[in-house]
């Protein structure tokens, strides 16, 4: 079963950053976490402030997907898409 997708206003102001293919593929990335969450290794941050504690990180190429993981509402929030370089110096 399916979960329920939110993206949070910070993750769509990145999406709207990326180039069209970029975008595209980081989409098609998020409908796959949505489909097979619950058939997947969900890795969570280390060390992270209360306030984005249970942060979990999706690679996708050279961009990470930031989100939190609530099994038990079936829900994914998307906090952050960004390229690896930057997405964890504003942690």
């Amino acid at each position: 079963m399916a979960y329920q997708l939110i993206v949070l206003p910070r993750a769509q102001a990145d999406l709207e950053k990326l180039s069209t293919s970029v975008r595209e593929s980081v989409i098609r990335r998020l409908e796959w976490l949505r489909l097979s969450a619950t058939a997947i290794i969900h890795r969570r941050l280390q060390n992270m402030p209360d306030d984005l504690a249970g942060l979990c990180r999706l690679r996708m190429g050279d961009y990470r997907i930031l989100y939190w993981h609530y099994a038990a509402r079936r829900m994914i929030k998307i906090y952050r898409v960004q390229h690896r370089s930057e997405v964890y110096r504003d942690l």
